[in-house]
């Protein structure tokens, strides 16, 4: 039995599963094994698993029918043995130290999950002062319940798959990851779970991961998938105690307003009004409703706003970036050797 399972979701990601799979073997963590799960993928990323599985023995593959990414890592939590899992997706990558900083963060603090930090690509930024503005700042929380759920709402967003260890029977004790074909927030439903009950800890330093948007089928789609949770808020609460089921609540209805906002600005304003008919308390939550609800009455013009943010924004920041690197006044991101999985002789 490995320290940790890694467990690895893969749907048609033939150009980036090797890379994945060799920051995983990169780590300075030796005792690993990595479950790597294929969701029915039509092109040729199981057979490149397959060659690097001849070359290593801590790698297993399991084919399944394409079921979504949360059947998927089911499947892995189900294949676990050891007591902790971390999550990489096959499109993005982790640094050599991360596993190890995260396990002696999970163990010497006693927590049920830790995240890391991460480098959000290709625009190359760490997002450690991003999510410090949010208020997610290192540290070990456990919910009481009477916290003020604005200022815990941003934890949901930091804790992605790609840097967080869990314990494994966490993972089980609050059912995995949410089904029925679910491709956007299944993680949100495990994550909010453990953070309502459970002790869980932001880890500082260095960042220890790499999320490449420029891989993610979501990425720039104005569109996503609605969070099943904001849907049907029974999803969490049935992992909620009564004593915390206000707070629950409040947490849920305000991501919904931050939902219904994104999307009345970028035109998909029947989408945003059936939020606002399923957590109605939002309206209570003074100059962010104000905010959405001029979304919703303007959402026919907003979209032409957002799209020229979207198009001036990015090479503008890019630039101040760079030249904050040439004038020392921010440290680059750590190289890592690239690997593409298309270019790779089998």
């Amino acid at each position: 039995m490995a320290a940790i399972d890694v467990i690895m979701p893969l749907y048609n990601k033939q150009a980036t599963v090797e890379r994945a799979i060799r920051s995983v073997q990169s780590q300075t963590l030796a005792d690993w094994r990595l479950i790597v799960v294929d969701d029915g993928s039509t092109d040729g990323g199981a057979e490149i698993v397959r060659r690097i599985q001849k070359e290593d023995g801590r790698i297993e593959l399991i084919v399944q029918a394409n079921a979504g990414p949360g059947a998927a890592r089911n499947a892995g939590i189900r294949a676990a043995t050891a007591p902790y899992v971390a999550f990489l997706d096959a499109d993005d990558l982790w640094y050599p130290w991360h596993l190890k900083t995260a396990m002696a963060a999970i163990q010497k603090n006693n927590v049920a999950m830790v995240g890391t930090m991460y480098y959000e690509w290709p625009a190359q930024i760490d997002m450690t002062a991003y999510w410090a503005r949010c208020g997610v700042v290192p540290g070990v929380y456990r919910l009481t319940g009477n916290e003020a759920a604005e200022k815990i709402e941003s934890f949901l967003y930091f804790f992605t798959m790609d840097t967080t260890v869990i314990r494994t029977e966490t993972t089980r004790r609050y059912g995995g990851f949410f089904e029925s074909r679910c491709r956007y927030g299944e993680d949100t439903v495990l994550i909010a779970s453990i953070i309502l009950n459970e002790a869980f800890m932001v880890l500082g330093g260095k960042p220890s991961a790499r999320y490449n948007r420029q891989h993610s089928e979501l990425t720039g789609t104005a569109n996503y998938p609605l969070n099943p949770m904001l849907l049907e808020p029974d999803i969490l609460l049935k992992y909620c105690p009564a004593t915390k089921e206000p707070f629950a609540r409040e947490l849920l209805a305000r991501m919904a307003l931050r939902n219904a906002y994104l999307k009345a600005r970028n035109g998909h304003k029947a989408e945003a009004l059936k939020l606002v008919e399923l957590h109605p308390q939002m309206k209570t939550f003074g100059r962010a409703w104000r905010r959405c609800q001029f979304a919703i009455t303007f959402s026919k013009i907003l979209p032409y706003w957002v799209r020229f943010k979207c198009r001036v924004g990015p090479p503008v920041r890019r630039f101040c970036r760079q030249l904050a690197y040439k004038l020392n006044l921010l440290q680059p991101p750590p190289v890592i050797t690239e690997v593409d999985s298309t270019e790779s002789k089998k």
